[in-house]
């Protein structure tokens, strides 16, 4: 999820168990809820906040598949990889309002407001080839900067 701010800004976090490693909120689906409530449930697990804080939702034609260097014990002979679809998602909330810990199996150790230069600088390589078509969409899609 492309979870933006008023000023624009993309969240990024840093990885709880690998530092130096930063990336955008996601989550799998769950077949029980459509697209839109999986957002929704990811953002409020992975950053803490509630429905609320959370404005504008649109899904992006971006999308990006790829498959594991390593599948992971619990995809084994289940999954090869991934497919990812992108989501921008507007943050009405305070900053106060994201809370790393509210779940009780963080995603984050920390997490920071980035442009898009930043998080191409950020982000982990192999998650930015991912994320590429997505950057390029918001940035078209983005709304203006609001100013008081």
């Amino acid at each position: 999820m492309l979870v933006y701010n008023k000023r624009g800004q993309l969240f990024l976090g840093e990885r709880l168990n690998k530092k130096a490693h930063w990336q955008f909120p996601q989550g799998g689906a769950e077949k029980r809820y459509s697209l839109r409530q999986n957002v929704v449930r990811e953002l409020q697990e992975e950053l803490g906040i509630a429905r609320r804080t959370i404005g504008s939702i649109k899904k992006l034609a971006a999308t990006h598949r790829y498959d594991w260097a390593k599948v992971p014990s619990y995809a084994k002979g289940k999954w090869r990889g991934q497919s990812q679809t992108f989501w921008m998602v507007e943050f009405i909330g305070k900053d106060s309002d994201i809370d790393l810990c509210a779940h009780e199996e963080p995603e984050f150790r920390r997490w920071r407001w980035a442009s898009v230069p930043r998080v191409r600088k950020l982000a982990d390589p192999r998650r930015l080839q991912g994320y590429e078509a997505a950057l390029k969409e918001y940035l078209a899609k983005r709304p203006k900067r609001r100013t008081r």
